[in-house]
Protein backbone atom coordinates (compact mmCIF):
# COMPACT_ATOMS: atom_id res chain seq x y z
CA UNK A 1 0.00 0.00 0.00
CA UNK A 2 1.28 3.06 -0.83
CA UNK A 3 0.43 6.53 0.40
CA UNK A 4 0.85 9.75 -1.40
CA UNK A 5 3.79 12.13 -0.37
CA UNK A 6 4.24 9.71 1.78
CA UNK A 7 6.65 6.36 2.75
CA UNK A 8 5.31 2.68 1.62
CA UNK A 9 3.85 1.19 4.54
CA UNK A 10 3.00 -2.67 4.18
CA UNK A 11 -0.63 -4.04 4.94
CA UNK A 12 0.78 -6.32 8.40
CA UNK A 13 2.27 -2.93 9.27
CA UNK A 14 -1.19 -1.14 9.05
CA UNK A 15 -2.41 -4.01 11.18
CA UNK A 16 0.17 -4.12 13.44
CA UNK A 17 -0.44 -0.50 13.60
CA UNK A 18 -4.29 -0.72 14.41
CA UNK A 19 -5.67 0.69 17.43
CA UNK A 20 -6.86 -1.48 20.16
CA UNK A 21 -10.25 -0.77 22.03
CA UNK A 22 -10.14 0.25 25.58
CA UNK A 23 -11.47 -3.42 26.62
CA UNK A 24 -8.91 -5.01 25.14
CA UNK A 25 -6.37 -3.15 26.55
CA UNK A 26 -7.82 -3.85 29.61
CA UNK A 27 -7.94 -7.76 29.01
CA UNK A 28 -4.21 -7.94 28.10
CA UNK A 29 -3.29 -5.94 31.35
CA UNK A 30 -5.74 -8.35 33.20
CA UNK A 31 -3.73 -11.72 31.09
CA UNK A 32 -0.50 -9.77 32.16
CA UNK A 33 -1.17 -9.35 36.15
CA UNK A 34 -2.18 -13.45 36.18
CA UNK A 35 0.59 -13.95 34.58
CA UNK A 36 2.83 -12.01 37.24
CA UNK A 37 0.71 -12.89 40.11
CA UNK A 38 0.80 -16.76 39.63
CA UNK A 39 4.75 -16.50 39.41
CA UNK A 40 5.50 -14.05 42.15
CA UNK A 41 2.17 -14.01 44.49
CA UNK A 42 0.40 -10.46 45.29
CA UNK A 43 3.13 -9.20 47.36
CA UNK A 44 5.82 -9.24 45.64
CA UNK A 45 4.22 -8.61 42.18
CA UNK A 46 5.42 -5.26 40.57
CA UNK A 47 3.27 -3.38 39.03
CA UNK A 48 6.45 -2.45 36.66
CA UNK A 49 6.71 -5.68 35.62
CA UNK A 50 2.89 -6.01 35.00
CA UNK A 51 3.22 -3.35 32.50
CA UNK A 52 6.53 -4.06 30.46
CA UNK A 53 4.42 -8.02 30.42
CA UNK A 54 1.56 -6.68 28.86
CA UNK A 55 3.39 -4.03 26.94
CA UNK A 56 1.76 -0.70 28.21
CA UNK A 57 3.33 2.09 30.04
CA UNK A 58 2.86 2.08 33.80
CA UNK A 59 0.65 5.03 33.45
CA UNK A 60 -2.04 3.53 31.26
CA UNK A 61 -2.06 0.63 33.47
CA UNK A 62 -3.43 3.14 36.34
CA UNK A 63 -5.67 4.93 33.99
CA UNK A 64 -7.69 1.34 33.47
CA UNK A 65 -6.83 -0.02 37.35
CA UNK A 66 -6.37 2.39 39.82
CA UNK A 67 -3.93 0.43 42.03
CA UNK A 68 -1.95 -3.10 42.35
CA UNK A 69 -4.86 -4.14 44.76
CA UNK A 70 -7.76 -2.85 42.23
CA UNK A 71 -6.09 -4.89 39.46
CA UNK A 72 -5.93 -8.21 41.97
CA UNK A 73 -9.00 -7.87 42.65
CA UNK A 74 -9.95 -8.13 39.07
CA UNK A 75 -7.47 -10.97 37.92
CA UNK A 76 -9.40 -12.31 40.96
CA UNK A 77 -12.91 -12.07 39.85
CA UNK A 78 -12.12 -13.08 36.32
CA UNK A 79 -10.37 -15.96 37.77
CA UNK A 80 -13.22 -17.32 40.06
CA UNK A 81 -15.72 -16.78 37.05
CA UNK A 82 -13.28 -19.29 35.03
CA UNK A 83 -12.82 -21.74 38.14
CA UNK A 84 -17.10 -21.86 38.05
CA UNK A 85 -17.37 -22.90 34.82
CA UNK A 86 -14.71 -25.42 35.27
CA UNK A 87 -17.35 -26.98 37.97
CA UNK A 88 -19.00 -27.97 35.23
CA UNK A 89 -16.43 -30.21 34.47
CA UNK A 90 -15.69 -31.16 37.69
CA UNK A 91 -18.61 -32.12 38.94
CA UNK A 92 -19.21 -36.09 38.97
CA UNK A 93 -21.25 -37.16 35.94
CA UNK A 94 -22.99 -40.36 38.03
CA UNK A 95 -23.73 -40.25 42.17
CA UNK A 96 -21.88 -43.18 42.63
CA UNK A 97 -18.60 -45.26 42.38
CA UNK A 98 -18.02 -44.64 38.88
CA UNK A 99 -18.60 -40.72 38.57
CA UNK A 100 -16.21 -39.85 41.83
CA UNK A 101 -13.19 -42.14 39.68
CA UNK A 102 -14.28 -40.61 35.64
CA UNK A 103 -13.82 -37.07 37.70
CA UNK A 104 -10.69 -37.47 39.57
CA UNK A 105 -9.23 -38.79 36.11
CA UNK A 106 -10.48 -35.67 34.62
CA UNK A 107 -8.83 -33.66 37.42
CA UNK A 108 -5.24 -35.34 37.67
CA UNK A 109 -5.03 -34.54 33.35
CA UNK A 110 -5.67 -31.12 33.92
CA UNK A 111 -3.38 -31.33 36.74
CA UNK A 112 -0.56 -33.22 35.03
CA UNK A 113 -0.89 -30.66 31.80
CA UNK A 114 1.58 -28.57 30.60
CA UNK A 115 -0.61 -27.60 27.85
CA UNK A 116 -3.47 -26.01 30.06
CA UNK A 117 -2.01 -22.78 30.23
CA UNK A 118 -4.86 -21.23 32.21
CA UNK A 119 -5.38 -24.19 34.16
CA UNK A 120 -1.67 -24.08 35.46
CA UNK A 121 -2.25 -20.36 36.49
CA UNK A 122 -4.84 -20.92 38.00
CA UNK A 123 -2.80 -24.02 40.58
CA UNK A 124 0.38 -21.39 40.77
CA UNK A 125 -2.08 -18.41 41.82
CA UNK A 126 -3.01 -21.09 44.56
CA UNK A 127 0.18 -21.64 45.75
CA UNK A 128 1.49 -17.93 45.48
CA UNK A 129 -1.99 -17.33 47.39
CA UNK A 130 -1.01 -19.72 49.83
CA UNK A 131 2.40 -18.36 51.09
CA UNK A 132 1.35 -14.59 50.75
CA UNK A 133 -1.83 -13.06 52.17
CA UNK A 134 -4.55 -16.45 51.43
CA UNK A 135 -7.26 -14.06 50.10
CA UNK A 136 -7.13 -15.94 46.34
CA UNK A 137 -6.86 -19.44 48.42
CA UNK A 138 -9.71 -18.82 50.93
CA UNK A 139 -12.31 -17.81 47.79
CA UNK A 140 -11.51 -21.02 45.56
CA UNK A 141 -11.75 -23.53 48.90
CA UNK A 142 -14.86 -21.76 50.19
CA UNK A 143 -16.32 -21.43 46.63
CA UNK A 144 -15.44 -25.35 45.82
CA UNK A 145 -16.90 -26.65 49.02
CA UNK A 146 -19.96 -24.77 48.74
CA UNK A 147 -20.71 -25.97 45.09
CA UNK A 148 -18.95 -29.24 44.64
CA UNK A 149 -18.88 -31.06 48.08
CA UNK A 150 -22.45 -31.98 48.63
CA UNK A 151 -22.35 -33.95 45.23
CA UNK A 152 -18.98 -36.01 45.91
CA UNK A 153 -20.94 -36.83 49.47
CA UNK A 154 -23.86 -38.21 47.71
CA UNK A 155 -21.59 -39.99 45.27
CA UNK A 156 -19.68 -41.36 48.08
CA UNK A 157 -22.54 -42.87 49.91
CA UNK A 158 -24.39 -44.22 46.90
CA UNK A 159 -21.40 -45.98 46.44
CA UNK A 160 -20.99 -47.28 49.96
CA UNK A 161 -24.29 -48.31 49.08
CA UNK A 162 -23.01 -50.28 46.18
CA UNK A 163 -20.09 -51.78 48.33
CA UNK A 164 -17.96 -50.36 46.20
CA UNK A 165 -16.94 -48.51 49.10
CA UNK A 166 -15.44 -49.65 52.46
CA UNK A 167 -13.93 -48.47 55.46
CA UNK A 168 -14.04 -45.56 57.57
CA UNK A 169 -15.52 -42.50 56.08
CA UNK A 170 -13.66 -39.22 55.75
CA UNK A 171 -15.37 -35.84 56.29
CA UNK A 172 -16.18 -34.32 52.56
CA UNK A 173 -14.51 -31.63 53.17
CA UNK A 174 -11.41 -33.37 53.80
CA UNK A 175 -12.13 -35.20 51.23
CA UNK A 176 -12.03 -32.72 48.44
CA UNK A 177 -9.35 -30.80 50.23
CA UNK A 178 -6.59 -33.88 50.02
CA UNK A 179 -7.78 -34.50 46.49
CA UNK A 180 -7.04 -30.87 45.40
CA UNK A 181 -3.52 -30.50 47.60
CA UNK A 182 -2.33 -33.47 45.21
CA UNK A 183 -3.73 -31.94 42.20
CA UNK A 184 -1.93 -29.01 42.94
CA UNK A 185 1.40 -30.16 44.18
CA UNK A 186 1.24 -32.51 40.79
CA UNK A 187 0.76 -29.40 39.08
CA UNK A 188 3.45 -27.25 40.40
CA UNK A 189 5.95 -30.24 39.92
CA UNK A 190 4.76 -31.05 36.21
CA UNK A 191 5.35 -27.63 35.70
CA UNK A 192 8.88 -26.88 37.59
CA UNK A 193 10.13 -30.40 36.42
CA UNK A 194 9.13 -30.78 32.69
CA UNK A 195 11.03 -33.39 31.52
CA UNK A 196 12.82 -33.90 34.65
CA UNK A 197 10.12 -35.17 36.88
CA UNK A 198 10.63 -36.53 40.16
CA UNK A 199 7.51 -38.60 39.69
CA UNK A 200 8.47 -42.53 38.90
CA UNK A 201 5.59 -42.37 35.97
CA UNK A 202 5.23 -39.94 33.33
CA UNK A 203 1.51 -39.26 31.23
CA UNK A 204 -1.56 -41.08 31.69
CA UNK A 205 0.58 -43.85 33.32
CA UNK A 206 0.73 -40.73 36.32
CA UNK A 207 -2.76 -39.96 36.21
CA UNK A 208 -3.67 -43.55 36.71
CA UNK A 209 -1.59 -43.71 39.64
CA UNK A 210 -2.91 -40.73 41.14
CA UNK A 211 -6.12 -41.45 40.84
CA UNK A 212 -5.78 -45.43 42.57
CA UNK A 213 -3.70 -43.47 45.17
CA UNK A 214 -6.75 -41.43 45.95
CA UNK A 215 -9.06 -43.90 45.51
CA UNK A 216 -7.63 -46.13 48.08
CA UNK A 217 -7.44 -43.61 50.79
CA UNK A 218 -11.03 -42.79 50.20
CA UNK A 219 -11.77 -46.67 50.61
CA UNK A 220 -12.90 -47.78 47.37
CA UNK A 221 -12.02 -51.49 46.29
CA UNK A 222 -9.52 -52.48 43.63
CA UNK A 223 -12.30 -53.98 41.75
CA UNK A 224 -14.06 -50.65 41.57
CA UNK A 225 -10.70 -48.94 40.69
CA UNK A 226 -9.96 -50.65 37.83
CA UNK A 227 -13.53 -51.14 36.63
CA UNK A 228 -14.48 -46.98 36.34
CA UNK A 229 -10.85 -45.95 35.58
CA UNK A 230 -9.74 -47.73 32.25
CA UNK A 231 -13.56 -46.64 30.60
Amino acid sequence: MVLAAGPTISLVDCMQRKRITGQERKTLIMEAAKRVFSRTGYEAAKTQEIAREAKVSEALMYRHFPSKLALYRAVLRQTIREQDENFEELFPRERNARGIIQTLKIYFTHAASLQDDDMQQRFRMLLASLSGDGTYARLVYRRSQRTIDSSIEEALQNAREAGELIGEGIPVANTSMFIEHIGTMMSAIVAISRADTPYATVGDELISQAVRFCCRGLGFTDEAVTRYLDE
